[in-house]
């Protein structure tokens, strides 16, 4: 027993500077993603068409790449998602490099988006397969401090920005990246799921197989797709939301820094939760139910304050919902395909994006501008919202305790 506890705690750890990486490379990739592009002579139309393709061969790529890892016997984890990170550390270097025309740079990043949001799955499940077979990683205090990681890159990302450019970014990024790849090759591997000598263990499925067995899940992912529009929407083009009430780069690295901050207690807490109420499905409506308001208060922010004080309902809407959306893949996909069930719960944010950014620049170039972007991101998360109160209104039964 208290074997098993020191070797949780040294996991949870390990586990942490790992999430710390990745989510400060969410930061770099996906939060200055506009900031970025439009320093390289993007229009807003062509930032979202951009982060739209990449949800799209995302969408294609992230499934594959963890059926993969789900059926290989031939290479861990720890080597799929190593060699995810040398891909996308190469192609952060050619962006840094080549700084223009707009098509080369629009491909690169496509590119280097597929690269890191097909490891995100993957580097969860490295988790959930040690706390399936026994050792307590503590994935939700391990989620939080990558998020406050986060809360710090994002404000000095901002400051560094203002003081030396757009280019700082790819920099940054691919300083995270090598860090990540020394962090992942030496994490411990766990005892997968469906390895040989594992008792009881069913054989990992098909993709199509997985969503004839699964469709209520499959239904579920559709229905958050449509509720996380406008997170989706105000991420992007958080830097357009930000200077339509008088503020500037710094200013979008603090309102983001506030939101990151305040999911290290919400999710250090979550596993407390989950112990009392223990229904993953119920805790993301609650988180949805706070997305909507927090895209009202956007839609509503007079000036910088608001907007930053609308980003403090990131503690009930964002930080609870990943942890949710974690436990409840394991609530309801059998061990053998967690790796699939994580991946299309990822798909999550590339379903979104792929509506969400498109449909984003384009609102941002007509006559509405960021009040219109707000408010059709309203109306379509607060459908999404009913929708997965719909769907997941049946009780389920718990096929992983």
């Amino acid at each position: 027993m208290q074997d098993s506890i020191k070797l949780g705690r040294k996991l949870t750890v390990h586990y942490s500077l790992i999430q710390a990486i990745y989510i400060m490379g969410y930061c770099s990739i996906y939060s200055y993603a506009a900031v970025f592009l439009l320093a390289r002579g993007f229009s807003n139309s062509q930032v979202g068409l951009t982060l739209t393709l990449s949800s799209v061969l995302g969408l294609v790529v992230s499934p594959v790449v963890a059926n993969f890892a789900d059926r290989t016997k031939r290479f861990s984890l720890r080597a799929i998602v190593a060699a995810l990170l040398v891909g996308m550390t190469v192609f952060s270097a050619l962006l840094f490099i080549i700084p223009r025309p707009v098509l080369g740079v629009g491909i690169l990043y496509v590119i280097l988006l597929a690269f890191f949001s097909s490891q995100i799955p993957l580097v969860t499940t490295m988790a959930m397969d040690h706390i399936n077979t026994g050792a307590p990683i503590n994935f939700s205090l391990a989620r939080g401090i990558g998020s406050f990681a986060f809360a710090i890159l994002s404000i000095v990302l901002g400051y560094l920005v203002d003081d030396f450019g757009a280019g700082v970014i790819m920099l940054v990024n691919l300083t995270l990246g090598v860090l990540a790849f020394l962090l992942v090759v030496s994490f411990q591997k766990a005892r997968r799921g469906g390895e040989a000598g594992v008792d009881g263990e069913v054989e990992p499925t098909g993709l199509l197989e997985f969503a004839k067995n699964n469709k209520r899940f499959i239904a579920i992912v559709g229905s958050i797709s449509i509720l996380f529009f406008s997170h989706v929407t105000i991420s992007t083009f958080m830097i357009n939301i930000i200077e339509h009430v008088g503020g500037s780069s710094s200013d979008m690295g603090v309102a983001n820094s506030i939101a990151a901050i305040l999911e290290l207690p919400a999710m250090a807490l979550f596993p407390l939760l989950y112990k009392k109420v223990h229904n993953a499905g119920l805790l993301m409506k609650i988180s949805g139910v706070f997305f909507v308001i927090k895209t009202v208060v956007t839609l509503l922010a007079p000036s910088v304050f608001w907007v930053d004080a609308a980003m403090c309902l990131q503690f009930f809407a964002y930080a609870m919902f990943i942890p949710a959306s974690v436990y409840y893949v394991n609530e309801v996909i059998s061990g053998a395909d967690q790796n699939k069930g994580q991946a299309l719960m990822g798909m999550v944010m590339g379903i979104s994006g792929l509506i969400g950014n498109y449909l984003g620049g384009l609102m941002l170039d007509s006559r509405g501008g960021v009040s219109f972007m707000l408010t059709v991101g309203l109306g379509v998360s607060f459908v999404g919202l009913i929708m997965l109160v719909m769907i997941d209104r049946k009780k389920r039964a718990i096929s992983n305790e």
